[in-house]
């Protein structure tokens, strides 16, 4: 389960480098600014404060000690409760590490004042307070004739450290990196993407048009150097499937001037011998030939009836059952005559080797939930050997035995299957079907195609 978290491409893992880092950053950048919008905050407000109490405060000690009740009440209001009294409204002398800041403020402000003590205290909060984040605050001056003035009033708890606004402006503007940061690496992979595509065209089918040369400066050298060597490979099998095609075709006039001393001669068994030679040897050239034709004339794909082409390509053989499993649609894009031709191959070595030939058509899904195509070939033969299993691919390769030359092969069918299937962008493999009693009951072609 957790393979799968883990991303599987470049731009997987870079949208996830981008996401957390740019994330990150936002939220230590957020989380400093605020603390530290905060922290200067609550010290304004203990400034204010501190500034109001003050100025009450020399105003009072300039007041005529009979006065001093009645001003204090009249300067009292909603927001700061002031109070002339014999005893201080703060019961402990000494101010709460949280406090020091207002009291270093006050007593800062309070030159002209003749007093002897300030204490700084917090009373306990209402319902309302509460709901509000909010504290009552309570401050008492003692003045040198023995009076206390107290001062009571409501300030900020604490203040959060972002605001729903905030958060919401946050995230939109990550939203927004993060949306132009995918922008660009779109652009950036989709030149590397076209290069895939054209890696995997060039490694099924052998050819594939050639890369625009765009983008940054890695992926054009990367696209230069993959056009190069395209050019190169093509040249090497066009050089190849000619020089085949040439060698094939000049040996026609031997083998016909061959065939025409041998139909001269005066022994029978010689003759025939020669003969068989000689039929052998132009078989093989007639496969030769046809394999160079469509290595090197590849017909152009459409779409097709896959069942009716399969239908078709084991027309010809009596011994061939056909069943189709599922529902379709069976419309396949592919070359038909290629494609006919490599199940074709197939059905006749079935029949051929194991005496009859069941083909199956079904429809299913690869690994990753893509559709395809399955066609499977049974057949009752004895098997091929596993270390044989690739090699059989080979073009002129025999196994010895049962599919060996006297049996009519020229060991070009595989060969021919493989490179039509894998020029359709599918794939072809074979396996031996084990019998209960684990001997081998016959082999198993099976072609898949991409829906």
């Amino acid at each position: 389960m957790s393979r799968r978290l883990i991303p599987d491409s470049i731009l997987a893992w870079l949208l996830l480098i981008l996401f957390t880092g740019v994330l990150a950053s936002q939220a230590v950048t957020v989380l400093l600014h605020n603390l530290n919008r905060n922290e200067v905050l609550l010290r304004l407000e203990d400034q204010r404060a501190a500034e109001r109490i003050a100025a009450l405060a020399v105003f009072l000690d300039h007041t005529s000690p009979p006065l001093r009740h009645g001003v204090a009440e009249a300067m009292s209001g909603p927001s700061l409760d002031v109070r002339m009294s014999n005893r201080p409204l703060v019961a402990t002398t000494e101010a709460p590490r949280e406090l020091a800041p207002l009291a270093a403020a006050i007593a800062d402000r309070l030159k002209g004042v003749n007093w002897r003590e300030i204490r700084v205290g917090t009373g306990q909060p209402g319902e309302k307070e509460r709901a509000n984040d909010l504290v009552p605050m309570r401050v008492a001056i003692g003045l040198f004739d023995g009076s206390w003035l107290n001062f009571e009033f409501l300030m900020v708890a604490s203040l959060p450290w972002a605001s729903p606004q905030f958060l919401g402006l946050t995230a939109g503007s990550v939203v927004a990196v993060l949306g132009l940061c995918l922008y660009a690496l779109l652009r950036l992979m989709r030149p590397l993407e076209r290069l895939t595509r054209a890696a995997e065209s060039l490694g099924r089918s052998g050819t594939t048009q050639p890369l625009p040369e765009s983008g940054v400066g890695e992926v054009r050298r990367a696209a230069s150097a993959f056009n190069k060597m395209q050019a190169r490979i093509s040249r090497l099998i066009e050089d190849r499937l000619q020089m085949i095609a040439a060698i094939s075709h000049d040996l026609k006039t031997p083998i016909t001037r061959l065939r025409l001393r041998a139909e001269l001669m005066d022994d029978e068994e010689m003759r025939g011998k020669l003969l068989k030679d000689l039929d052998e040897m132009e078989a093989m050239i007639g496969s030769t030939l046809a394999f160079a034709r469509e290595e090197g004339n590849p017909e152009p794909a459409r779409s097709i009836d896959l069942r009716a082409l399969v239908k078709e390509a084991g027309e010809h053989q009596p011994a061939m059952r056909l069943g189709i499993a599922g529902t379709g649609p069976w419309e396949v894009v592919a070359q038909p005559l290629a494609l006919k031709r490599a199940v074709a191959n197939l059905i006749d070595n079935a029949v051929k080797y194991g005496s009859d030939a069941t083909v199956n058509l079904a429809r299913g899904q690869d690994a990753d939930g893509h559709p395809r195509f399955e066609i499977r070939i049974d057949d009752r033969g004895p098997g091929i050997p596993a270390a044989e299993m690739d090699r059989v691919f080979r073009p002129f390769y025999r196994i010895e035995g049962s599919r060996n030359r006297d049996s009519g092969g020229t060991g070009l069918g595989l060969a021919i299957a493989r490179s039509a299937v894998l020029a359709q962008g599918g794939e072809i493999d074979l396996h031996n079907r084990m019998a209960p009693d684990g001997t081998i009951a016959g082999l198993t072609a099976r072609v898949l195609l991409p829906a």
